[in-house]
């Protein structure tokens, strides 16, 4: 699962420690698993014996493996006894009794969600105020949930460049290289007709209609990421995509350099970039690094929140 770095303007704990939260990320992750699965095991035991599951067995092999041995100075957080119930579980997870291996894999992934925008959204002084729209973004969950343990997340970032405020859409941050991706979404079976103009041409429901050219805001993402490394004098590869997981592309003459990927390749796409096996790189998390150097943080210090104090804006 990627680690979601930076959302919009909010204040992220990456930001203290590029360095740190990845690992510790990883070994919530892995222990939460574990506790789940026990719990759903206890609750489903009149179905028969349900041994233990290594869900992570294949990323125990690459990136989790060499992640999880960095982390013999991390602390253990105390937490509170969870209250039980007559039947020996947590309260909160009684449900689980009857739930398929699919439906917990499913329930364990919204719960980390839940973590990572909290981790995205706060620091040890100062919290974010998340649109409540993140919790169900779909598009965020599918690419954090595809995407492995060494890649890193920006979305939809805001930069301060030169004193103005510029959002990009979506970063997707490997060990070797960092893709500037623009989504298109439209519903199932419409059809874009490829222009280098303004606009392209969109069908849908025997109706046409405009849509700005998606290329115009992949090239404006390179340039700002490329003048940001060269600020920071960071050598990493940037590649462009622009990615309609729903819709058709008649024609890709117009892409050139663009990864142009539709509806029939989308998930041959986003199969073949989560196989980056390389563990996270030096050069990775100084690129990370120059990113969030330059982005923009909007936050509240803990206790101002609470006495409702305005917003503080900060590079």
């Amino acid at each position: 699962m990627a680690h979601l770095v930076k959302l919009e303007d909010y204040i992220s704990r990456y930001e203290g420690d590029i360095h740190q939260y990845p690992s510790q990320f990883i070994r919530l992750k892995r222990e939460r698993w574990k506790r789940l699965h026990r719990l759903w095991a206890k609750a489903n035991q009149r179905l028969g014996p349900i041994g233990e599951e290594d869900w992570f067995a294949e990323e125990n092999n690459t990136v989790l493996q060499q992640a999880m041995r960095k982390l013999g100075g991390i602390h253990k957080k105390q937490s509170k006894e969870p209250v039980k119930t007559n039947t020996g579980l947590d309260a909160e997870y009684e449900h689980l009794i009857g739930k398929s291996r699919a439906s917990l894999h499913d329930f364990f992934y919204y719960e980390l969600l839940q973590s990572q925008l909290r981790w995205a959204s706060t620091s040890s002084s100062e919290v974010s105020v998340v649109d409540s729209k993140y919790r169900y973004d779909s598009r965020l969950r599918e690419i954090l949930r595809l995407l492995p343990d060494n890649y890193m997340i920006f979305y939809y970032p805001i930069f301060k460049i030169q004193q103005a405020d510029i959002q990009l859409d979506v970063l997707l941050l490997s060990p070797s290289e960092l893709y500037c991706v623009t989504y298109v979404e439209a519903p199932a079976n419409t059809l874009f007709e490829m222009s280098s103009r303004r606009f392209w041409r969109e069908f849908r429901l025997k109706a046409e209609y405009k849509r700005l050219n998606p290329l115009l805001s992949v090239k404006r993402m390179e340039d700002v990421v490329r003048s940001i490394f060269q600020h920071n004098t960071v050598d990493f590869a940037v590649k462009k995509a622009v990615l309609l997981p729903d819709a058709l592309v008649d024609d890709i003459e117009f892409a050139g350099n663009v990864d142009m990927v539709d509806h029939r390749h989308y998930k041959q796409w986003m199969d073949k970039i989560s196989k980056h096996v390389s563990p996270m790189k030096k050069e990775q998390f100084h690129a990370a690094e120059a990113l969030l150097g330059m982005g923009k943080t909007r936050s509240f210090l803990r206790s101002e929140k609470a006495f409702g104090a305005s917003a503080r804006d900060g590079q």
